[in-house]
């Protein structure tokens, strides 16, 4: 008997997140008991450090295979790479990404396709934007998002926040073979969104503080401050590369 394929492919990338993975797996299951879609979760963990692997390993055993999957890698390759290593393996016709770390809801995925199929034929990308959050933290986002518009010449609002939801044809023709390996592939899917004729529509979702550990992207100040050095450095690799490709 021929399988069916699932309606959303979910990556989850992990990386450090022991105390987290049992919150977001719980979840995950009572999402999918009580949705009408047909969903596969991809779980993948990053090469983290801490007791990540050996908590995925005990909660799988007990986890149907037909709705979720483990990839467990030994070295750490990455956020991006991560994603785009576990997005390889998906079997939905529509793909997404959300972190581990239940500072959203991971329902938010599910409103995030309900709107996706609202769309119809349309050329859509779904992400969320994020409400209730600290001064300091917007203070941050909107600083990325103008410089991102003076370099690159594109809007593009709360480039972090999650989920993001998109078809497996525009992940195929837009990003899969020059994804970044890092936190730059938010900024990336984005940017091609724009400008291969996608509309970006958003969910709003809701903030929380971290209940375990720290965010790897913008915890602390210290973190925060790391990941937009790189986010502009990569900013303006992105331009150069477009000046290149245009002569």
């Amino acid at each position: 008997m021929k399988k069916i394929s699932p309606d959303l492919s979910i990556v989850i990338p992990c990386f450090n997140e022991a105390k987290n993975v049992t919150l977001v797996l719980e979840q995950l299951q009572k999402i999918i008991k009580k949705s009408k879609y047909f969903l596969e979760v991809i779980v993948i963990d990053g090469g983290s450090t801490d007791n990540t692997p050996k908590e995925l390993q005990e909660i799988f055993k007990f986890l149907p295979e037909d709705n979720f999957k483990l990839i467990l890698n030994k070295k750490r390759g990455g956020y991006g790479a991560d994603i785009a290593k576990a997005l390889s393996k998906a079997k939905g016709k529509i793909l997404s990404w959300t972190h581990a770390d239940m500072q959203t809801d991971p329902e938010d995925v599910i409103k995030a396709l309900d709107l996706y199929k609202n769309s119809k034929k349309e050329k859509v990308i779904i992400k969320g934007k994020r409400k209730n959050r600290k001064l300091s933290e917007a203070f941050f986002t909107f600083g990325m998002q103008m410089v991102v518009f003076l370099v690159l010449r594109k809007y593009l609002d709360d480039i972090n926040a999650q989920p993001k939801l998109f078809s497996k044809e525009f992940y195929n023709k837009h990003i899969k073979s020059k994804a970044p390996s890092d936190f730059s592939l938010d900024l990336y899917l984005l940017y091609q969104a724009k400008i291969n004729g996608y509309k970006i529509k958003e969910i709003p979702v809701y903030f929380k503080d971290r209940i375990h550990g720290e965010a790897k992207g913008g915890g602390s100040f210290k973190t925060r401050i790391k990941l937009i050095q790189r986010t502009f450095q990569y900013i303006f690799e992105l331009k150069l590369k477009l000046r290149s490709s245009s002569k």
